[in-house]
């Protein structure tokens, strides 16, 4: 065990992981068995841990995930669900992201595909890279506020900067022919620099449909498509439904 003044010391310095290490030493059977060197390496290590919890807790709040807990592990197969949950598997494995790939989860209201990119986010943030969810509105809400108070180029700077982006509802609603403009920039300066996961219940051919300016809309659904993994969910009736049936019949049995 430590004296106070070295834990306040350690403390100060921000190694409070040495520091509480080094005070649990005392509730530790046969620690004064230890080396010099199994201490430092445990110490070493509880260090480690806490400042990789710290930065996971720190990336996993700054994502703003819809849906923070979502993990991969909790994907419920049930009857008439259709989802690739081989393709989903092996985007955990975060080579998407190194290559800069991005995902287009394309299907129905209710189809979970807010949960699956959600998931796939926090497993990025595992894999401690920085990760973003916005809705499409919210997206060009800041794009919009970026362009009226002259911090557009900084407003896409952070965007382009983060290494996967998720956007919900991705042409859920028509473009304006600025935010197809914005849209544009976004897509080009992204484009096998960083990743994008795509929610959306349309095909890119009806994304094209969406847009008026058919210049813009071919590069920006050929740069998407050309880099992308895109896969179909679907269920014959809303998951929300169809999961709170099952629990309810769980709690019942």
């Amino acid at each position: 065990m430590i004296d106070n003044e070295t834990a306040i010391k350690l403390r100060a310095m921000r190694l409070s992981g040495i520091a509480e290490c080094l005070e649990n030493l005392a509730s530790i059977p046969n620690a004064a068995s230890y080396t010099t060197l199994e201490v430092i390496k445990m110490a070493v290590d509880h260090e480690w841990d806490r400042r990789q919890n710290s930065k996971l807790k720190k990336l996993q709040k700054k994502a703003s995930l819809a849906q923070p807990y979502a993990d991969i592990a909790d994907i419920r197969l049930v009857a008439d669900r259709v989802i690739d949950i081989e393709l989903i598997s092996r985007l955990t494995i975060g080579n998407y992201l190194t290559r800069h790939q991005d995902v287009v989860l394309q299907g129905p209201t209710g189809s979970g595909k807010t949960f699956v990119a959600c998931a796939l986010a926090n497993k990025a943030c595992q894999q401690f890279h920085n990760a973003l969810y916005l809705g499409a509105a919210e997206l060009f809400d800041r794009l919009t506020l970026g362009e009226r108070i002259g911090e557009r180029r900084r407003i896409f700077d952070q965007l382009v900067k983060v290494e996967l982006l998720v956007i919900d509802d991705w042409f859920l609603n028509r473009p304006t022919n600025e935010q197809v403009q914005q849209l544009h920039i976004l897509i080009d300066r992204r484009h096998r620099q960083a990743s994008t996961i795509f929610c959306t219940q349309l095909t890119p051919d009806e994304w094209h449909d969406q847009m008026e300016e058919k210049v813009l809309a071919d590069a920006i659904v050929d740069r998407i498509t050309s880099n992308a993994h895109m896969t179909v969910l679907d269920c014959k009736d809303s998951l929300r439904r169809i999961f709170i049936s099952l629990d309810e019949d769980d709690s019942i049995s």
